[in-house]
């Protein structure tokens, strides 16, 4: 499992979001990101000019370039979103900050959504026990990062980034 630390400054996303369950994770959140795709971007990737609201803030943004995942009780948030550049924020759409912060960055490459599901399953049940254990979390909230590209390829890159805070004195 590939895995750097990088401090970095305070990252404010926007996107849009809906509450899923953890058992249901793997199931729900790829087809969020299907209904989400069919309403909101289709057009817009076939003519790459933005011509609602919606469109512009996901267009000058990038949202779908990362996913939040924001634990909750019991369930968690799960976004599709884009750093902030400012500008309007439409209705629907919502804005989240990550303090600076030190970040456990995973990597992995394998078409979607196989390759960032098993890359989840391992930072969860091998890296976290171990080695994350050492750190304490900063919140409740960790990144999906997604490359552009054919998100089919084996070659495709993607990742997750947990963001910690301090090493635990033991």
């Amino acid at each position: 499992m590939n895995v750097k630390y990088e401090r970095k400054s305070a990252m404010t996303f926007i996107g849009f979001s809906t509450s899923i369950s953890p058992e249901e994770g793997y199931i729900k959140c790829p087809k969020f990101w299907d209904k989400e795709y069919s309403q909101k971007y289709s057009r817009l990737w076939q003519t790459m000019k933005p011509e609602t609201q919606d469109e512009k803030a996901i267009f000058e943004n990038g949202i779908g370039m990362f996913a939040i995942c924001d634990e909750k009780d019991g369930f968690f948030e799960y976004w599709i979103a884009g750093l902030y550049k400012g500008g309007e924020v439409p209705d629907g759409f919502k804005l989240y900050t990550f303090p600076e912060s030190e970040w456990a960055m995973f990597s992995t490459k394998g078409p979607l959504p196989n390759s960032l599901q098993e890359l989840n399953t391992k930072v969860w049940q091998e890296w976290y026990p171990n080695e994350g254990q050492k750190h304490m979390g900063n919140g409740n909230a960790m990144l999906e990062v997604y490359s552009a590209g054919n998100m089919q390829s084996p070659d495709y890159e993607c990742g997750i980034w947990v963001p910690i805070c301090r090493t635990k004195v033991n």
